[in-house]
């Protein structure tokens, strides 16, 4: 699965659930650090710029 799709049901997810507001600040949080990530990337694949051998 790619990193953009996953933000986008985190997204869905928070818009359909009534959560509580932890719950809520923590999928905002995770779309947001999600959002750095290069949103084409294979979730199960990336890796930080800085650990990949080029």
């Amino acid at each position: 699965m790619k990193i953009g799709e996953i933000v986008e049901i985190l997204i869905v997810i928070k818009d359909q659930q009534h959560t509580r507001s932890i719950e809520e600040e923590a999928l905002i949080e995770a779309c947001n650090l999600l959002d750095r990530l290069p949103s084409g990337e294979e979730a199960t694949t990336y890796e930080p710029i800085k650990n990949r051998v080029v």
